[in-house]
């Protein structure tokens, strides 16, 4: 079992059963947990490491353990990121739904940890015997639906400090700790700002004791002080489900 460096008891009979840091696939039946496994790889994510590539198959799912990985779209030569997913939830998840090419680039360049991988067609075959587990990925793929959109509408009405403090809230959602591996170019290439402008922005967040920076690292003072500056651009469930939440 690709996934069982930890090992949990099942309450149904004792046996031991495979464990990882996504959520969602933390989420599922014991059965079903046993069945990916068998098929599944952990894998290292890199910063920059491509996951998924727009007008490409999808022949592999990822699971996120701790190195959220945004979308992006391509428009006129350039991208934009629209939405970040991380241990909450599975990257390329339209494959159970299609076998089209994908119209998004999922890459890591927020920070790196480990995922789980599987082949797509272990996972359509398993959500094909499990109805449960179709309905996470389908319940994920619709709060990540209205994630993008709350992304799409912050990035044309809030001003940078909102933005920037509603995406450290959302990295922060997706990882263990409080310490954010993530640099002043990663947050204005996912934002599409200047990074003079995040850095000013950074500067005004740190004075008033909402995070603390150093190089390469952001690290969590008084979240409940990032959420009021975030205001109504950052939703406490923006992609997640409710008990995923830490």
């Amino acid at each position: 079992m690709a996934f069982a460096v930890q090992t949990d008891i099942s309450p149904d009979n004792g046996s031991f059963l495979p464990t990882t840091d996504n959520r969602l696939v933390g989420s599922l039946r014991p059965e079903t947990r046993r069945r990916l496994a068998m098929a599944a790889t952990r894998i290292d994510l890199n910063t920059g490491d491509v996951l998924t590539r727009a007008g490409e198959p999808i022949d592999r799912l990822v699971f996120p353990e701790g190195a959220p990985a945004m979308l992006s779209v391509s428009t006129g030569g350039s991208s934009q990121d629209v939405g970040m997913i991380g241990r909450d939830g599975v990257v390329g998840w339209s494959r159970l739904f299609s076998d089209q090419p994908t119209p998004f680039t999922a890459r890591v360049h927020i920070q790196s940890g480990s995922a789980i991988e599987i082949p797509a067609a272990a996972v359509v075959d398993a959500a094909d015997d499990d109805p449960e587990l179709l309905k996470r990925i389908l319940t994920f793929a619709q709060r990540f639906t209205m994630q993008m959109a709350r992304t799409l509408a912050s990035a044309l009405r809030d001003v940078p400090e909102r933005r920037i403090a509603r995406l450290l809230l959302m990295i922060d959602d997706r990882i263990a700790g409080d310490t954010m591996s993530v640099t002043h170019a990663s947050i204005a290439a996912t934002l599409n700002l200047r990074r003079a402008t995040v850095t000013d922005c950074l500067h005004i967040l740190e004075g008033e004791h909402m995070v603390r920076c150093s190089r390469g690292r952001i690290a969590m003072r008084d979240r409940a002080a990032l959420e009021a500056r975030a205001g109504l651009a950052y939703v406490a469930d923006d992609g997640l489900a409710p008990e995923t939440l830490r």
